[in-house]
């Protein structure tokens, strides 16, 4: 029985481990899928400034051409022809006058016109550029997705060449980890699995973040699924941005971009609804307070509520959104 428990204990470990390699290359997938928003955000945006410039280029263009016709047409008089012409030394200054404030209008109409070409011609190689940059990103999600299936693939096969007695423990074990969290769900056993007790006063002034893990609370249970943030599935970095969008808060679904985007928060200022990080940004979970956090762990598992002591050889840090 003891040399079985054994067994039992090193196929967990080689599926963790499968687990952790699935959910790095799943932040990579996100990573991939998020620089893609990006950039398609700022397509948008070049395309609406691509738009204008051209319309006011051509506006530009036809009150150039326009004079140029003038001119050619009815051209400016000579100096002596408006000193003959003019009745007084006054209405000749008066005309020349007239004709320097045309001609200064004419020369801010022609370098208008050449700032807006460069402008056109400076927006259409962004585009350019995003366009390709683009590309790109969806090339690199393509292959993180396959990246993600061939490592199941492979824990699959693990799986599978494993006895049918250990198999068999290790769904057992699985099922009783999901019923937990389910349990704890229901509220049954949140108090006495994490300490956490569900927040139902006013929300802090500003912030809302317990509520954010009030909410996380709730799905307690759902399995994981990379690149998943709905109720049907979460990977680490998507039941943060599900749970936060709720309360309004844009949360990246990357582990990276969240990292980057708030404030980094001292281990010992921990508050709920903080989000800690592990394994160089591998992966992420949301402080519940009284030393826990909830979190997607991987492939296999569940939304659950766990001591962030079993982490902690490989934290990073935390932030505050």
């Amino acid at each position: 029985m003891r040399a079985k428990k054994a067994e039992v204990k090193r196929l967990q470990a080689r599926l963790e481990a499968v687990g952790v390699r699935v959910e790095a290359a799943a932040e990579r997938y996100n990573g991939a899928r998020w620089k893609l928003g990006q950039i398609r955000a700022r397509l948008v945006v070049n395309q609406r400034e691509l738009n204008k410039a051209i319309a006011e280029l051509h506006l530009s263009e036809r009150i150039l051409a326009d004079r140029v016709e003038a001119l050619y047409r009815h051209p400016d008089p000579t100096l002596v022809e408006i000193l003959v012409s003019s009745g007084s030394l006054t209405d000749a200054v008066s005309t020349v006058d007239g004709l320097e404030r045309a001609g200064m209008q004419d020369a801010r109409v022609v370098t208008n016109t050449k700032r807006l070409r460069d402008k056109t011609i400076r927006v259409r190689q962004e585009l350019t550029r995003n366009r390709e940059a683009a590309k790109v990103e969806v090339a690199n999600a393509a292959a993180e997705r396959e990246r993600v299936q061939a490592i199941l693939a492979e824990r699959q096969q693990l799986l599978s060449s494993a006895r049918s007695d250990l198999r068999q423990a290790i769904e057992e074990e699985a099922a009783r980890q999901r019923e937990a969290a389910l349990a704890a769900a229901r509220g049954r056993q949140v108090a006495a699995a994490s300490g956490y007790t569900p927040y139902n006063g006013p929300l802090p002034s500003g912030a809302g973040n317990a509520e954010a893990v009030r909410i996380m609370m709730k799905f307690q249970g759902v399995p994981y699924v990379w690149g998943g943030e709905t109720p049907s599935g979460f990977d680490c970095s998507g039941l943060a941005t599900y749970a936060y969008r709720q309360i309004g808060k844009d949360v990246p679904h990357y582990t990276y971009a969240i990292w980057e985007k708030f404030p980094q928060v001292p281990f010992d200022q921990l508050q709920v609804g903080d989000m800690v990080f592990f394994h160089a940004l591998g992966h992420m979970g949301i402080y519940i307070g009284n030393g826990m956090m909830i979190h997607a762990p991987h492939t296999g598992d569940v939304v659950r509520v766990a001591p962030l002591a079993d982490r902690m050889d490989g934290y990073v840090g935390a932030v505050r959104p």
